[in-house]
């Protein structure tokens, strides 16, 4: 049976086959079509490829005119108002019946006057003008940020924080002082990674990271970052997340 299902198949394909060979405008125009499909792959793949070595370059171009902030030495003025004002501080975390993160702080965490104060003027050095600038805490395991008028509720509430969002449109060669309050004997600095993360979009829509070190007074070059990683240090969630499952960190 199937050998017979075979040789009828075998004698319909050698009619056709005859069929195209005696018949020359049959036969130009099935190469025709075949030809023009793969001419249409090739031209499809052509265009994907010069789209990709496009965009490459594009983002290429864009990182060379990307955004960048560099640390100036410049002498505080008691008068001159920070346009950053922030406050950090190291704490305790536990969970409690409702398996809620509860955060405690140092008692004297309300106490202004027990405030020291580190100040940066940092400057927009690069090609491109940064349209929103978020500062964050790296270290989300024991260390907290925000801005210095958030403290006590915070505290109230043993919430925690880690970034906080400057909006307002930071033009090239613009200047701005960003004031850290802490306490003293508060363990705010890390061996071997920068304390703080200037993570900002530029005018071409990127995001990029700047790590800073505040003790060292050291901030590196910017490099691309994902909107994951974005959303990783300027949202609570992850780390909230970490301190029920310990073993996520």
């Amino acid at each position: 049976m199937e050998y017979a299902l075979f040789s009828i198949w075998e004698v319909k394909m050698k009619d056709i086959f005859d069929f195209i060979n005696n018949n020359a405008i049959v036969a130009s125009l099935i190469t025709l079509f075949i030809t023009t499909i793969i001419q249409i792959a090739f031209r499809k793949s052509d265009r994907k490829y010069n789209e990709k070595q496009e965009n490459k370059k594009e983002r290429k171009q864009q990182f060379l005119n990307k955004a960048e902030f560099h640390i100036e030495e410049k002498q505080w003025d008691s008068k001159e108002e920070p346009d950053i004002r922030l406050f950090m501080t190291d704490f305790k975390a536990s969970i409690n019946d409702k398996k809620d993160v509860e955060f405690y702080y140092s008692k004297d965490i309300l106490k202004k006057e027990k405030y020291k104060h580190l100040r940066f003027y940092i400057k927009n050095i690069g090609n491109a003008d940064v349209d929103q600038l978020d500062i964050c805490a790296t270290a989300q395991k024991n260390t907290m940020l925000c801005d210095i008028d958030e403290v006590e509720f915070l505290v109230d509430n043993k919430f925690v924080n880690y970034c906080i969002c400057y909006d307002r449109k930071i033009l090239k060669n613009d200047i701005i002082l960003i004031d850290i309050a802490y306490l003293e004997n508060s363990k705010i600095c890390n061996m071997f990674s920068g304390e703080l993360a200037l993570i900002f979009r530029d005018s071409y829509g990127n995001l990029y990271e700047q790590p800073l070190f505040i003790q060292q007074r050291n901030l590196y070059e910017p490099h691309f970052i994902s909107y994951n990683e974005f959303k990783i240090y300027t949202s609570t969630d992850t780390a909230l997340e970490c301190f029920k499952k310990p073993w996520l960190w």
